[in-house]
């Protein structure tokens, strides 16, 4: 009976260690959050939403891709649009010819807005490398921390940033992250939408104080914890549709 008994705690503490082993796996842990989003709709199906009165359209299925968005300024009404073919910007209905400096400066700020709207599905892009950090504190709440960079060759222009994401450990919500592209930045999550089935995240867009510019984002959990990080935006979206697309 009792080589019985030490036979299942043996298996009881192998079953443990291996929960744990799994748990700090990158690779699990944004697939368990893309499945807590339930963004696996979203690969075949088109999103409309409103974000700073600009009208975006975001189309993805099967490899193919359309992003587009609507706006009117001083010049007209502008339409940009950046799919497989490329990017390009028509003004008042008619298509400019745009330099290579403006293609690549509109066509990243469409794509960034793009990108975290469809965080996490976005960290399984094949050009993501995955790295578990620790599991850290953030105000009386653990979270796996999670190092994403970007291959040299599939990365583009952007392959040199650096990212942190925070997952709860609970439900792998995807509560923080930090990033360095356009300026060092941590977000934190201030309200939800369930569309269709799918959840997005409105933040708050927290930077360092103007007198600490040296700060490695991988320590703005413990600064934004300690309370010295000062909130520079607001990143809210309004207005979302999604329709799914026939195969």
């Amino acid at each position: 009976m009792r080589q019985s008994f030490l036979f299942i705690l043996f298996l009881a503490a192998i079953s443990i260690i291996s929960s744990c082993s799994n748990s700090r796996d990158p690779q699990q842990i944004i697939d368990e959050s893309i499945s807590f989003y339930q963004m696996d709709k979203l690969n075949n199906a088109s999103i409309e939403f409103t974000f700073r009165d600009v009208k975006f359209k975001i189309m993805q299925n099967e490899g193919k891709f359309r992003y587009e968005r609507t706006f009117s300024d001083s010049t007209g009404m502008v339409h940009d649009i950046l799919d497989n073919q490329g990017f390009r910007r028509e003004l008042n209905g008619k298509e400019l010819n745009l330099n290579a400096k403006d293609v690549s400066k509109y066509s990243q700020s469409l794509n960034a807005v793009v990108y975290f709207l469809y965080l996490p599905l976005k960290l399984n892009d094949a050009s993501v490398i995955k790295k578990y950090i620790d599991e850290v504190k953030i105000k009386d709440k653990r979270y796996h921390k999670l190092e994403i960079s970007f291959d040299k060759n599939e990365g583009g222009a952007d392959h040199n940033d650096v990212y942190y994401y925070w997952f709860d450990v609970s439900d792998y919500s995807m509560d923080h992250f930090a990033y360095s592209a356009g300026g060092n930045r941590f977000r934190e999550v201030i309200k939800t939408h369930n569309v269709g089935g799918v959840i997005f995240q409105d933040y708050v867009n927290y930077q360092m104080p103007l007198n600490d510019s040296l700060t490695a984002i991988s320590k703005y959990d413990s600064l934004f914890t300690a309370g010295k990080l000062r909130e520079l935006s607001r990143i809210e979206f309004k207005d979302m549709r999604i329709q799914a697309l026939s195969k």
